[in-house]
């Protein structure tokens, strides 16, 4: 990465991984390489919810969200393309970085509720 690359800041990450339905975005781009759709994301979404004891929001509350608040964020931060046209997202130059902090961040809180345990 040459210095004209800059890196996502850790703040911007960390900020980032604030909202549970990013990190639920995150976690489903992770797991479909060739990238998603919007309404598969939605549909994603609705699933989590409802295994969420404090689910709230409806599925087109949920889909507004998805489409003007945490996809435009993500894509702002590099860590998503965003074909508003398409409604296709794929990963993008920050994807590994911010990823790789949510798994050691869950890493972290896995190993802290065992050793409570």
């Amino acid at each position: 990465m040459s210095n004209s690359e800059q890196r996502i800041a850790t703040e911007t990450a960390l900020e980032l991984l604030t909202n549970q339905q990013r990190r639920q975005i995150l976690r489903r781009v992770a797991d479909t390489p060739d990238g998603t759709t919007v309404d598969q994301l939605t549909q994603h979404l609705r699933g989590a919810d409802s295994l969420q004891p404090d689910g709230n929001g409806s599925v087109e509350h949920r889909g507004i969200e998805l489409h003007h608040i945490h996809l435009p964020k993500l894509q702002e931060a590099n860590v998503v393309e965003y074909d508003t046209d398409q409604g296709t997202v794929h990963r993008g130059r920050e994807f590994q970085d911010v990823l790789s902090l949510l798994e050691v961040i869950e890493d972290h809180r896995e190993d802290t509720s065992t050793s409570i345990s």
